[in-house]
């Protein structure tokens, strides 16, 4: 029984991931079986075993976790071709196929293991301890050497230890009643219902562009149904708009329930680490306390599915690198004790993770001690601290001076940089030596419908996500002032950078006319983007761009089509954010927006 409390949610998740893994295991012995050794399905099976295996730990089924080890073990020498593809072998895996099946049923519906499988593991180590015994007596025959015309294995002649093995086996599986030979599957499990129904994700794409074309058609819809109600008035126009605004409120709460599908809680993530963190604590001889906050932050789905590994990387990287030893702890004037802090919370339309530790921070002298020595800086040059520590997302970096089994080879955070960007997302690192470490990784609601304000750019219209903006205004030229070579606007008490967009984008320069800011904020940074007009608000459905032409290099989180069919591209706002995306616009040549500054 685990020493923590699992959600029912949390078990749904591994039961449902299991089946899966466990039917895979299934079709692989079937295959096998049927068609004799095929390294291809030996080494399909392996990534679902491991999976499971590590699922079965964190929830801290150990009794499941030991014998899907063995299990590992069997296949490992299968592909080896040290184990004789028999009959009698295959009697015995699907039984123990089965016997798992049924570990897994009952310690999900009770909340802990209750199906002992010591016996099946007994049988799985007796085959081990048989084929290392025959390996060490060159008596290791082909897998190939026992097919019969059919494709069936047998037992070779040429292996008298046949017997042997068998009464290895025999003698195991009779230590255990509930074991049994025949691979039939229990009754129990055959009639096991599940409220889960497994949906190909591309099927909720498909649904949710769908939906986002009904609710630009029924923009469009609602804004004739107005415009005939005003210039023919009636009772048919009356009954019109009234049939137009059901449709917008059927619309709406389709709208809602494909978006709730898509989404999910964040705790379906968190929930795997107090265990990890546990483990890794003692295993470091360390205390470590692990607070979760925001775990009810909704997320889309496609980003749940990606985002557990970057984070097991960083709760690995915050235990070893952040968190020191209670004696070092205590003579540092710390509690013992040390804290990592989890979060997770939504701001405007992305959603911001936050790891959080106070241990000993980020030496910067040895990040760049260490960047200078890989070739990533030069000796003589300077980087201010915040784009320093940056680096130590670079492949291979690691300032471990040691290599254990946690870390030290470098292959963690640039694993982390790599999976976030693939997500269009950002990570940031703030630190203070001896107090603590803070790593900000923000991720943005792909593939959603959202609030979005139209603008317009030399003739082109862009779709900006309304949460991030904070205002818009118009201004003369006279009102914009240079700054360091930088052109900005004053709003009230603050001074607010401009970006271009015809410039940012290399678009021909837009006349002087009208001119528009849209304020953007992030945190408590501003930005202001120029633009020629503003089109209004309007719902947009995020489609997902090639990663070629989207992202922050391209500030472009995706694109939306329009109800006369235009496609029309969504910014990405992190890129005006972004340092050196900024200052590469701002290098381009272009006219300035105040006469002669």
């Amino acid at each position: 029984m685990s020493d923590f409390q699992i959600s029912p949610e949390l078990l749904n998740i591994y039961l449902d991931e299991a089946r899966a893994h466990l039917e895979g295991l299934d079709h692989a012995l079937l295959a096998l079986e049927r068609e004799g050794l095929d390294p291809e399905v030996v080494a399909g099976i392996m990534g679902p075993l491991h999976t499971l295996k590590g699922n079965s730990g964190m929830m801290g089924f150990t009794g499941i976790k030991d014998y899907v080890h063995r299990l590992e073990d069997v296949f490992v020498r299968v592909g080896e071709g040290a184990v004789t593809l028999s009959r009698p072998l295959f009697d015995r895996l699907f039984a123990g196929a089965s016997a798992l099946r049924d570990a897994v049923e009952q310690a999900c519906r009770q909340r802990g293991e209750v199906r002992s499988l010591e016996g099946e593991r007994a049988v799985l180590d007796a085959l081990l301890r048989e084929t290392r015994q025959r390996t060490q007596s060159g008596t290791t025959q082909s897998p190939q050497s026992g097919a019969t015309a059919s494709g069936e294995r047998t037992a070779p002649s040429a292996l008298p230890a046949v017997s042997a093995r068998e009464s290895l086996v025999s003698s195991a599986v009779s230590a255990s009643p509930a074991v049994s030979a025949s691979p039939a599957v229990s009754a129990e499990y055959i009639s096991t219902h599940s409220s889960m129904v497994r949906v190909d994700f591309s099927q909720l794409d498909h649904l949710l562009n769908l939906v986002g074309e009904l609710i630009i058609h029924r923009t469009k819809l609602h804004e004739l149904g107005r415009e005939l109600a005003e210039q023919k008035g009636g009772r048919e126009s009356a009954e019109l708009l009234s049939a137009v605004q059901q449709v917008a409120s059927v619309s709406t709460q389709l709208q809602e329930t494909v978006m709730d599908i898509r989404m999910l809680p964040i705790r379906h993530v968190f929930e795997r680490f107090p265990r990890l963190v546990r483990d890794l604590a003692r295993q470091q001889g360390k205390d470590i306390e692990l607070i979760l906050e925001g775990e009810g932050t909704r997320i889309d789905k496609a980003i749940i599915d990606e985002i557990g590994e970057p984070l097991v990387h960083m709760i690995r990287n915050s235990v070893d690198h952040g968190i020191e030893t209670p004696a070092v702890r205590v003579a540092r004037g710390k509690t013992p004790t040390g804290t990592i802090l989890l979060s997770a919370m939504q701001e405007s339309n992305h959603v911001l993770i936050t790891i959080m530790d106070d241990g000993s921070g980020i030496d910067a002298a040895a990040v760049r001690r260490k960047a200078v020595d890989r070739g990533l800086l030069k000796a003589d040059e300077t980087l201010p601290d915040r784009e320093l520590l940056q680096l130590i997302f670079s492949q291979g970096f690691s300032t471990a001076e040691t290599v254990s089994d946690l870390s030290g080879r470098g292959v963690g955070l640039d694993v982390v940089l790599k999976s976030i960007e693939r997500l269009n997302g950002l990570v940031e690192v703030e630190t203070v030596p001896g107090v603590g470490t803070k790593f900000i990784i923000q991720l943005p609601l792909t593939l959603a419908i959202i609030s979005a304000l139209l603008i317009e750019v030399s003739d082109r219209t862009y779709a900006v996500p309304l949460g991030s903006v904070v205002e818009s205004l118009k201004f003369r030229p006279a009102d914009v002032h240079s700054i360091n070579g930088r052109d900005t606007l004053r709003i009230r008490d603050r001074i607010v950078p401009l970006v271009r967009l015809d410039a940012f984008f290399g678009l021909r320069a837009a006349p002087e006319e009208a001119r528009y800011a849209v304020v953007l904020g992030r945190g408590d940074k501003r930005v202001g983007l120029v633009v020629n007009r503003l089109r209004g608000q309007q719902e947009v459905v995020i489609k997902a761009l090639d990663p070629a032409v989207s992202g922050i290099a391209f500030a472009l989180a995706g694109a939306t089509i329009m109800g006369d069919g235009r496609v029309v591209l969504i910014l990405d706002v992190a890129a005006f954010f972004e340092g050196r995306r900024q200052a590469l616009a701002h290098g381009r040549s272009r006219p300035a927006l105040a006469g002669g500054s």
